[in-house]
């Protein structure tokens, strides 16, 4: 699989991340299997989460052998103490967290710390405060590699669910002079922040991780699917989810998709897709140019949108 430069990190990822929030309620066995062979078969990058029931402990029984073949992304402010809120932004919960996660992958070190789903307002102090000064303090001891944050999905009731959040702070985030990562919610059905992100790329260099390709965030997934026609721009042998993978790793700021997955022939599935590579450069702009009619939009600062006439295409 290709592997890219993942922003400012200097860190060389593959197209396609392992998702680990999906082997919290596998086996150990069917972890274990998975796990190897994502790695087998080209996947070099691997996103967990303490919130993750039992990911992390799975990750080190299974892989720490195999360290230096991936790149481990994890999370932090995860409040894991049974009581009050779910995250907690606070120093405390931050140190917490990265010694459990070290003893459970049976690690050194994280590559990749991420404040989990956050928005500016969550953290007091902004990028001076406590939550990042802990994680410089983290790098500084060289417990952490690079800091990085995970932007929340927005509420179903907000315009553009899930993705408004990600598409109002990207931008913010990004100026974080220690932000070097930034996941956000990004896909072919979930345009809006197609724009922003490409702009935190270019002007901060920071590394753009997409998840939710493949969720179905809505009651009409299939509805806005057939609307805009987007199956005739299947090539030969192509299933939706290929073209989803697809179109997300086409975007050019997009480093690296997470895909999470229980089974390992969905996993074999996913892997091809993101090793068949981006999409033509007229499909791609053709899928735009549907979704845009069909009100699919990529944002812009205004979050307006004005529809164009269709017009016929046929893959040659």
């Amino acid at each position: 699989m290709e592997k890219r430069i993942l922003g400012k990190t200097g860190l060389e990822v593959s197209r396609l991340a392992y998702g680990g929030m999906e082997l919290g309620p596998v086996s150990e066995a069917t972890a274990t299997k998975l796990l190897n062979a994502a790695l087998d078969q080209g996947i070099n990058y691997i996103d967990t989460s303490p919130e993750y029931a039992n990911s992390e402990y799975f990750i080190g029984k299974a892989i720490s052998h195999r360290r230096d073949e991936f790149v481990l992304a994890t999370k932090c402010c995860d409040n894991m103490r049974g009581i009050g809120p779910m995250y907690t932004f606070d120093r405390q919960t931050v140190l917490e967290n990265i010694d459990e996660s070290l003893r459970l992958m049976k690690t050194d070190h994280i590559d990749i710390l991420q404040i989990h789903g956050v928005l500016p307002e969550f953290l007091a102090g902004g990028e001076n405060g406590e939550v990042l000064e802990t994680m410089r303090e983290l790098k500084k001891a060289g417990k952490v590699l690079h800091l990085g944050l995970t932007i929340r999905n927005s509420n179903p009731l907000d315009y553009a669910y899930p993705a408004t959040h990600g598409y109002r702070n990207v931008q913010t985030f990004a100026s974080w002079r220690d932000i070097e990562v930034i996941q956000i919610v990004y896909g072919c059905m979930t345009r809006l922040s197609e724009n922003v992100i490409q702009k935190a790329y270019d002007d901060y260099g920071t590394g753009i991780v997409a998840r939710g390709l493949l969720k179905r965030y809505f009651a009409n997934y299939d509805v806005r699917w057939e609307d805009a026609g987007l199956s005739e721009l299947l090539e030969e042998g192509e299933t939706r989810n290929d073209f989803l993978i697809r179109y997300v790793l086409t975007h050019p700021a997009v480093t690296a998709g997470v895909c999470g997955t229980r089974n390992t022939e969905h996993l074999a599935q996913n892997i091809r897709a993101a090793s068949r590579g981006p999409l033509s450069p007229e499909v791609y702009a053709e899928a735009k140019r549907r979704l845009n009619y069909v009100g699919i939009i990529a944002g812009d600062t205004e979050m307006q949108h004005t529809p164009k006439e269709p017009t016929p295409f046929a893959i040659t």
